[in-house]
């Protein structure tokens, strides 16, 4: 929204949970038939941390195929001019050759068992823009970004990404005097991370191109960080003076997962924002808002 705005857009529909719930098809359907939206950015998702994606499969699976079907047919049904579908990289395989995702991966291998609950979900809404463009010529696509953070993240335990969590944890062992932070796993595994901003520049210059189909990765290009290297970037933005010992008990996942972003890359899109100082920017808004 604030990318939107800074660009000279204004008749901006952002409602909120409250004003529109979009589990409900009535009240989906009444959003499209009294506003008209022209070009609509799904966004929306159920998703938590591993703690709370194990112990809700069917609220993941039903809540976030509802949300998708209900947005997508009525995009279709009220003549949407384009329709941009945010997915995730739990849709790829779990294992690809060398831990790069390529958008031809897409549905070449099993996702993760673990978190089959939310890949199947999406998968589905990947499909049924597919489908939508194939059969009916409706200008709806996918954009499957990597791990992403900002200003705007959830700091809840429970529900909070591993960028948020790990901040907010780090900050309260500084708080509280702990002299030991214990990383989950061995911290080897190696991800993409992009700040919240960048991810929306990509998604605004896809929005405006004059014709996109199927899928497009969005990740920051860094070749990945391991998990470690990450919990060492956030402790000295945190200002964190303790130990960083992992747990090689916890469950650490698949060894790399790192987005091939050259589909969007040849279209001239780049990020802006190091990691550095992305974590800077994130940590400095969670000091004002949530610490």
């Amino acid at each position: 929204m604030r990318l939107l705005q800074k660009n000279g857009y204004i008749n901006i529909l952002a409602p909120t949970h409250r004003e529109l719930d979009l589990g409900s098809s009535e009240q989906v359907s009444r959003f499209f038939h009294d506003n008209r939206p022209q070009y609509v950015f799904y966004t929306a998702a159920k998703m938590g941390g591993i703690t709370y994606r194990n112990a809700h499969p069917a609220e993941l699976l039903l809540e976030n195929l509802q949300m998708q079907v209900n947005v997508i047919q009525y995009a279709h049904e009220y003549g949407v001019k384009r329709l941009q579908f945010m997915s995730s990289d739990f849709i790829y395989p779990e294992k690809t050759a060398d831990g790069t995702l390529r958008e031809e991966d897409f549905l070449n291998g099993l996702p993760s068992r673990r978190d089959f609950p939310y890949s199947l979900a999406k998968i589905v809404g990947v499909k049924l823009c597919d489908y939508y463009r194939e059969e009916y010529g409706d200008s709806f696509f996918t954009v499957v970004p990597c791990a992403f953070f900002g200003i705007d993240s959830s700091f809840d335990v429970e529900r909070a990404n591993v960028v948020a969590s790990l901040m907010r944890r780090m900050h309260e062992a500084k708080e509280s005097g702990t002299r030991e932070f214990v990383l989950w796993g061995t911290g080897k595994p190696v991800k993409e991370f992009l700040f919240s901003d960048d991810l929306a520049s990509a998604c605004v210059l896809l929005m405006e191109q004059d014709a996109c189909e199927g899928l497009y990765n969005i990740g920051s290009g860094s070749g990945g960080i391991s998990i470690m290297s990450l919990a060492e970037s956030i402790r000295e933005v945190v200002g964190y003076k303790g130990r960083i010992v992992c747990d090689p008990s916890m469950p650490d996942g698949v060894p790399r997962r790192v987005p091939d972003s050259t589909r969007l890359r040849s279209l001239g899109w780049r990020p802006l924002y190091d990691l550095q100082t992305a974590l800077q920017l994130t940590y400095d808004h969670f000091i004002k808002s949530c610490a």
